[in-house]
């Protein structure tokens, strides 16, 4: 969001040289990327999260300086000059899903002339980013920039019956954006329509077919509420991202919508000439009315740790544009006002409150309560085997779970989870077994010259169940390669054997305390023949125990 010095000074006073303004929005939570200077005026880039789109418009953060610099803030009025004929003789409006479309506002400017807008508006507009077009759309980009509320203005004559529906897509359904792309709609989106065709996509972009041109003499200006969820998944679909659709996506606030309409009209007929009819057509099926929270003087002490007079408190709320009513000694019940939909809990308010209080006046204190540290017992366990391991001279490798589902299945009857959208064929599945991933970290060191090696990994495997998440394990694989010991003026190199690796578990489960254990062979399809055994505990092996132990080479 591009911020303009000069126009957030007609709003409050900054009493601050730029360069301090941008340091105290910045620590008012409106990051001030950059600063520069641009003719006699200053532009701000400052970066606003989601959870404010209040702050995106020149009005909402100079809500913010005038609540810090405790200036006044200049009110939006904006009286309307209207001729006698009524704007419902001109146009019609109906919400035909008013689960999207809150609400939706219409006015209408007979007898204007389309041309290039002032120079001053020109050169605003280009200061914070906007590419001039005519005096009418260059007037519905100012207030979106001023305001914070996004407006379309339609040729009326290009209306046909002078009728807008705001109603879903039909499947199938043709619009040709201003972009001059034409683009198929689907019944989840929400459209514009006049009689017989969609004419703009609600909350993104208006249709080529009913923009202003020179030739238009008659303006429909719209000024809506759209369902936040519902826009964001039409500008995905299509791949757009319109300085409407940012701040509909966000949340606008409904209450602006006429407001808004209103001072666009006075601009058009002020810049283009022409009348502006009686009234305006406002259709608002969802009225909403936000319930007061609950602010105790005890919350901010237990969440800030400073005693904050009852003056700074409601001068800070206020400024904000919250209403405030004094609870005896407890607190105040707030209410929030239309365009704070990130504010619905106390502790949003002490946020509030901390922020413009100063988070550097808050004093540092200590918890009075230790927190408490529960001890992980299985993570405790795999650290122990893994110091055990790297004492008898393993090193530990922490490979990928995702294999060939194909190299899987030759260890282990158990299927592998098969990945929907893989990056390659050597990684399209969970593996079942850990073998191919001990394998191909042998593979690799032996392909590069390294060729005695000692690896343990304590990771995951996995497998389908019927129905619910997959079956977790946790397993221990070991994987021994090379000599033993080399060559030395005292002996020979001596080859790493099955024994090695039989011994080297037994030291394992000894540590542990693990008695009772006996060693038998046993076949299995992926060792050599007499070349492989199982752990026994009683009549159980160490594996279908969970411990995953089998020895072989």
């Amino acid at each position: 969001m591009k911020v303009s010095l000069n126009w957030l000074k007609e709003f409050v006073d900054v009493p601050v040289e730029p360069r301090q303004l941008r340091a105290d929005l910045t620590m008012l939570g409106l990051n001030v990327e950059s600063l520069a200077a641009a003719g006699g005026d200053w532009v701000l880039d400052a970066e606003i999260t989601t959870n404010r789109p209040d702050c995106l418009s020149h009005y909402g953060v100079a809500r913010e300086a005038a609540t810090f610099y405790r200036r006044p803030l200049k009110r939006l009025e904006f009286p309307v000059k209207e001729s006698a004929a009524p704007t419902s003789s001109e146009i019609s409006i109906e919400i035909a899903d008013p689960d999207l479309c809150w609400r939706y506002c219409g006015r209408v400017v007979r007898n204007v002339q389309v041309g290039p807008s002032p120079e001053w508006l020109q050169k605003r507009l280009e200061a914070v980013g906007q590419r001039p077009i005519n005096n009418v759309a260059d007037v519905t980009n100012y207030v979106l920039m001023e305001l914070g509320h996004p407006l379309h203005a339609f040729d009326l004559s290009r209306l046909r019956q002078r009728k807008i529906i705001v109603r879903r897509a039909k499947a199938g359904e043709h619009l040709k954006t201003l972009d001059g792309i034409d683009r198929t709609l689907t019944p989840d989106q929400l459209v514009i329509a006049d009689a017989q065709r969609a004419v703009a996509l609600a909350g993104v972009m208006g249709g080529e077919e009913s923009e202003i041109s020179s030739s238009t003499r008659g303006v429909l200006l719209e000024s809506a509420w759209f369902e936040p969820t519902s826009i964001r998944r039409t500008s995905k679909a299509h791949g757009m991202h319109t300085e409407a659709s940012h701040r509909f996506e966000r949340g606008a606030d409904i209450q602006m919508a006429p407001l808004a309409l209103d001072r666009a009209a006075t601009l058009i007929a002020e810049l283009a000439g022409g009348e502006i009819l009686r009234g305006m057509v406002d259709v608002h099926p969802h009225p909403q009315l936000r319930e007061a929270l609950i602010l105790r003087r005890a919350t901010i002490l237990r969440v800030l740790g400073a005693e904050i007079s009852w003056e700074e408190v409601e001068r800070i709320l206020r400024g904000l544009g919250f209403q405030t009513e004094r609870r005896a000694m407890e607190g105040w019940s707030v209410a929030p006002p239309s365009f704070r939909p990130d504010v619905s809990r106390e502790v949003d308010l002490v946020e509030e409150v901390a922020r413009h209080y100063g988070y550097d006046k808050l004093p540092a204190r200590l918890r009075t309560v230790p927190p408490r540290v529960e001890k992980d017992l299985v993570r405790e366990k795999e650290l122990a085997i893994s110091a055990r391991l790297v004492a008898l001279g393993y090193r530990e490798i922490i490979p990928s779970s995702m294999v060939d589902p194909a190299e899987n299945e030759r260890f282990t009857d158990r299927p592998s989870i098969k990945l929907a959208n893989p990056l390659s064929q050597e990684a399209s599945a969970l593996r079942s077994s850990a073998m191919p991933s001990m394998l191909r970290a042998l593979r690799w060191n032996l392909d590069r010259g390294q060729s005695d090696l000692r690896f343990f990994e304590v990771g995951r495997t996995y497998s389908p169940r019927a129905e619910g998440l997959a079956d977790e394990r946790r397993v221990l694989a070991l994987g021994l390669t090379g000599n033993r010991r080399g060559v030395s003026v005292h002996d020979g190199e001596r080859a790493l054997d099955f024994f090695d690796l039989k011994g080297d578990l037994e030291a394992l489960f000894d540590a542990f305390g693990m008695n009772g254990l006996r060693f038998e062979a046993t076949g299995c399809n992926y060792f050599e023949a007499a070349r492989s055994g199982r752990f026994m505990l009683g009549q159980e092996t160490l594996r279908d125990r969970g411990g995953g132990a089998r020895a072989g080479r």
